[in-house]
């Protein structure tokens, strides 16, 4: 192995927490137990020198020749000790009887702290001390010479022994030490190799599979050890294969449900839009090439928001997931169904059909969703209504063909009489053109291009006397400016259905009380202007409060505004319809019902209503003098209202019959072609008096 090998190797062992813990973890253990092990030697290496010290005192007094009459002379006794005590690392000598009295000494060495009494006695042959700090060692042991004992006392040197117990320790130590870095060093390289190197292997597998578990089987660990942990990598790899295949797995059932709910309602589990095209324009292309015709039916639910706003939208889902099922019932094989999107669904079946198989189609689909069904305890009865297109050849784009049976469906959806309709190019123009005027709408507001026209309503007196402008209607028009002047029958439906009719009516409500300003500013007696409310906007809970803010901006009283609202509008909702009049009520300003008799209205609510006036629909008007029934119901209508103490007003007089008919039954008002066209505000203000200034300070 080369150096760059080995810095490698020790720069990951180095490096590793868990080596760097198994050896912290050997050291420890080895140094506690040699430590445990230098303890007694240390103490037995003391404890030998000890005896060395004792052994060669001992030697030294056996050497002397002490005879009886040597311990009987000091002098001679004292010399023989002084020569014992030369050449030795004896301090101090001393001999006593047993009897405690001292034969010889010599050496500067106090023995009377000397614990030898044992001694003495012969109890004990022997007994040692240290002393001084550890620098001396005092021994007293006994001989028996002759019939008597002798005690003999030594002080050696043993300041040697500590010099020597801590070079003896220090090479032990250092001895322990290179033990210890030695065999730490082996362990961890050894278990390192042996353990911790597969286990870092294992960790590193592990931790790639855990960031990258779509690949986890990549992470395999190649190289097995061929013990107990190659059995736990072979173990680990199976894991990974497992894993890797599981996460493919679920990934593509994860890719297959995103296509699915990418391609398909979620509600119905029915094929939506894109799923719905796509099918369709393989459908148009393979009939193309057989010369095989396909015809696209798209159904919807009549009122179906009524339905959601009266059980809740789960009420409403559970009909869509309902209305879903029978529909599926119905198709056979080689159609397709999907749900557009809303209340809307659409079949496609290609083939050899006529126009009135896909009719007879048509009439199933519609008996099936006919058929009442109960949901949380409620019978709902639903109405579909269906387009068809049918084009001559499967030739055509399928964005084409599904947009010329969404435009007859809409067709379908102003036509209450029809169930289902086929397409027409005609109908195309129209939608084109529908979409024209919603575009110019948008922008007829911001450009000043609607206007306000006044058509005068006169007081009928029966004696045949004048007939002076009591009240005018204010009718919208629309001047565009490459088409000239559009007929309100043509655009106001327009508004209606597209939500602009809210933005309209608050203008001409606001432009009919500054209208009533300029005349009043101008020095004329304004009359009572007249203002239609679209249901949409009647059903708009601002309007009260848009009512007041324009009477204040005007700075107008309110009782030169009317307000009018259809006969269908005001019976929608009776108990709304009720409220809201009331607030329009406390304003102060006129409320009227317009097309009466044209709807369904109860008496007993009609009654309820705080109205001033009634206006008879311009269809009874028009056939007076024609048609019985028409006499028949004008004269209903001007009594009813005579009952209800409201006053009747008769819209679309044109004839001297009919205002003659309408002056024989006491009718208050008319307004109609007779009496005056629709004019501008300017032409009204010919037709109004002028009021009277009182000069400051005259009396009234």
């Amino acid at each position: 192995m080369d150096s760059d090998a080995v810095r490698e190797t020790a720069l990951r062992v180095w490096n590793c927490r868990l080596c760097k813990s198994v050896a912290f973890s050997v050291f420890l253990l080895i140094l506690a137990i040699e430590s445990v092990i230098l303890i007694p030697s240390a103490y037995n290496f003391r404890s030998n020198a000890l005896q060395l010290l004792e052994q060669r005192a001992i030697t030294v007094m056996q050497s002397m020749a002490l005879s009886e009459e040597a311990l009987t002379r000091p002098r001679e006794l004292e010399q023989l000790l002084r020569k014992a005590q030369r050449d030795n690392p004896i301090l101090a000598l001393g001999i006593r009887r047993s009897d405690g009295a001292t034969l010889g000494a010599i050496g500067d060495a106090d023995f009377s702290d000397f614990a030898i009494d044992e001694v003495l006695r012969g109890q004990r042959d022997k007994v040692s001390r240290l002393t001084l700090g550890g620098t001396c060692y005092d021994l007293a042991w006994s001989v028996v010479r002759g019939s008597e004992r002798l005690v003999f006392l030594a002080r050696m040197d043993s300041s040697h022994v500590n010099t020597e117990l801590v070079a003896f320790v220090l090479r032990i130590a250092g001895l322990v030490a290179l033990i210890v870095a030695v065999v730490t060093t082996g362990t961890m390289v050894v278990l390192y190799r042996s353990v911790l190197s597969p286990i870092l292997k294992l960790r590193r597998s592990m931790l790639g599979a855990t960031a990258n578990p779509d690949h986890a089987d990549d992470y395999q660990v190649r190289e097995r050890p061929r013990d107990e942990l190659g059995e736990v990598f072979q173990a680990h790899d199976k894991m990974l294969m497992r894993v890797a295949e599981s996460k493919r797995a679920d990934r593509l059932r994860a890719e297959e449900r995103a296509r699915f709910l990418s391609r398909h309602d979620t509600l119905t589990g029915l094929p939506n839009r894109d799923f719905f095209l796509e099918h369709l324009r393989q459908t148009l292309s393979a009939a193309c090439q057989r010369g095989e015709n396909v015809h696209v039916l798209v159904l919807n639910l009549a009122d179906f928001s009524a339905i959601n706003d009266a059980l809740g939208q789960h009420a409403g889902d559970q009909v869509l997931i309902e209305v879903a099922r029978r529909l599926s019932h119905e198709i056979n094989a080689g159609q397709f169904i999907a749900r557009l999107g809303g209340d809307e669904f659409s079949i496609v079946s290609a083939g050899p059909f006529s126009p009135a198989q896909a009719a007879e189609h048509a009439e199933r689909i519609l008996s099936e969703i006919d058929r009442p069904l109960v949901i949380g305890g409620n019978e709902i009865h639903l109405r579909g209504r269906i387009g068809i297109t049918c084009p001559d050849t499967g030739c055509v784009e399928p964005e084409t063909i599904l947009h010329d049976a969404e435009v007859v469906l809409s067709r379908v959806r102003g036509d209450t009489g029809a169930r289902y309709q086929f397409f027409s190019p005609e109908m195309t123009q129209a939608a084109q053109r529908r979409q024209e005027i919603e575009h110019g709408l948008r922008l007829a507001l911001d450009r000043g291009e609607l206007q306000l026209f006044y058509q005068p309503k006169v007081t009928l007196d029966p004696g045949g006397g004048a007939r002076p402008i009591s009240s005018c209607e204010a009718l919208i028009r629309w001047k565009h400016p490459a088409r000239g002047w559009v007929s309100p029958g043509e655009f106001i439906p327009v508004a209606e259905s597209s939500g602009q009719i809210i933005a309209i009516g608050e203008w001409v409500l606001r432009e009919a009380c500054v209208q009533i300003r300029r005349w009043r500013d101008a020095g004329l007696i304004p009359p009572r202007v007249a203002v239609n409310v679209s249901t949409r906007q009647f059903r708009d809970p601002r309007l009260p409060e848009l009512a007041r803010r324009a009477l204040a901006e005007a700075g107008i009283d309110a009782g030169l505004l009317e307000i009018e609202i259809t006969e269908s509008a005001a019976m929608e909702d009776v108990a709304l319809t009720a409220t809201v009049l009331s607030t329009l009520r406390r304003l102060g300003v006129h409320l009227s019902i317009d097309d009466f008799g044209t709807g369904y209205s109860s008496l007993s609510y009609l009654r309820q209503l705080e109205i001033d006036a009634i206006k008879i629909d311009k269809s009874f008007v028009d056939d007076i003098g024609r048609d019985s029934n028409a006499d028949a119901i004008c004269d209903a209508i001007i009594r009813l209202g005579h009952s209800l103490g409201k006053r009747v007003v008769a819209e679309g007089v044109e004839t001297q019959r009919q205002l003659d008919f309408l002056l024989a039954r006491r009718c208050e008002e008319a307004q109609g072609f007779l009496f005056a066209k629709p004019m501008p505000a300017s032409e009204i203000a010919g037709k109004l008096g002028r009021s009277v200034e009182i000069p400051a300070g005259s009396e009234r």
